[in-house]
């Protein structure tokens, strides 16, 4: 009855990532008289609403409905797009900032939430993996098609040529606005939606302290994070510019990375029937560490745009199966609400690391790669990726 749910989580997360003109964003913004300080303060401000929304929103979503959670997240989304059409002057990018970053808020758990009590209850952790897949491989379809449509758009990059691509974005999520009133709210028992907001975020929290699984699950999530965003967006582009690569092959290595990555994430539960789930775990965890050493490593204009395919490809290749694992440790009533504070702290995370890697960054981007991989290695190992198999979500 409510498997289409899936289908049109889809289609929603992939309106979501329809973003036509993301690759020359910082191009538009400078073309608009802002520096890079301010941009690079926009997307701290992104990250910062994020951190700050994640458990409010999802709490509402729990009480509320995950359906009109979605919803508002997509409005907000668009809307911010819409005034981008028109904005002119910091000020304006900062209330979108604020937009974009609640937007992105409300869907983080309630759609993870929608999509796991969408399941049928048998084989319900292993079918949560294929799902996961599909959503996740569907966004990096629109993060391969959305730049060369964009790029078709843009042009030489002049600030007119910017507003089609703009405007096409806004009718994207537009229609993914619709798909959202499609949503069948799944079932929760009557007495479970009577729980106050308070309530829900201390059985919440009481959750994540009682629940040694899933709050080792929780710091892995955190701190094996592999800064993916700010490795394609921030990091990778100047490098390959230093390894004499030019600008069309980086916008093609990120088409080809994110075609990798709708792969991984599709079929990423098929490594751990291949290799088991003790050492799947392991290897989707610390090989996008010792990845970065790699790029560390190589030198020249073809090894170091192989690499960061692999990367972009492969870094979050375990998000369905640790989705998967989460979700079958937290009790419906509550879902949106525990998987939002578990995003609450990646953001956290995100907003502290991103400013301390790019300080290092200017100084040398190589020590920066050495520095990230060291971090997520050293936090597999003392996290103990191989404990996660066992029965230790006792009591």
């Amino acid at each position: 009855m409510y498997a289409s749910n899936i289908n049109k989580i889809v289609l929603i997360t992939f309106f979501q990532r329809f973003h036509l003109y993301v690759h020359a964003y910082a191009l538009l913004l400078l073309g608009r008289e802002l520096t890079l300080a301010q941009i690079a303060l926009i997307e701290s401000i992104v990250i910062g609403t994020i951190f700050l929304m994640e458990v409010p929103t999802g709490v509402l979503a729990d009480r509320v409905g995950r359906k009109w959670s979605i919803f508002a997240s997509t409005f907000l989304l668009m809307s911010a797009e819409f005034i981008f059409i028109f904005a002119r002057g910091f000020e304006w990018y900062v209330f979108i900032a604020f937009l974009t970053g609640t937007g992105f808020a409300f869907a983080s758990g309630a759609m993870e939430a929608v999509i796991y009590d969408s399941l049928p209850e048998k084989g319900r952790e292993d079918a949560m993996k294929r799902a996961m897949g599909r959503v996740n491989s569907f966004a990096q379809i629109a993060f391969v098609i959305a730049p060369i449509l964009g790029g078709l758009i843009i042009g030489d990059a002049s600030l007119e040529n910017f507003i089609p691509a703009i405007a096409l974005t806004v009718l994207a999520l537009l229609f993914g606005l619709f798909v959202c009133l499609t949503l069948r709210e799944p079932p929760i028992d009557s007495a479970e939606k009577k729980a106050g907001s308070m309530t829900l975020l201390r059985d919440g929290v009481s959750l994540l302290l009682r629940q040694p699984r899933l709050r080792r699950l929780t710091l892995l999530v955190v701190f094996t994070s592999p800064f993916t965003g700010a490795m394609v967006t921030t990091l990778s582009p100047p490098y390959l510019v230093q390894n004499e690569v030019s600008p069309f092959v980086i916008s093609l290595t990120l088409s080809l990375g994110s075609l990798l990555a709708a792969l991984t994430q599709r079929y990423a539960y098929k490594v751990e029937e291949w290799l088991g789930q003790t050492r799947a775990i392991a290897l989707l965890i610390l090989l996008p560490g010792a990845l970065y050493w790699i790029l560390a490593a190589v030198t020249g204009s073809f090894a170091p745009v192989l690499v960061i395919i692999l990367m972009y490809g492969v870094n979050d290749m375990k998000a369905p199966l640790f989705s998967a694992y989460q979700n079958a440790l937290i009790e419906s009533k509550n879902r949106a609400t525990v998987l939002s504070m578990i995003s609450m702290f990646l953001s956290l995370f995100l907003a502290l690391g991103l400013p301390v890697y790019a300080t290092l960054a200017q100084r040398s981007l190589s020590l920066t790669f050495v520095v990230m991989g060291l971090v997520i290695v050293l936090a597999g190992l003392l996290l103990g990726v191989h404990r996660l198999t066992e029965a230790e979500d006792t009591t």
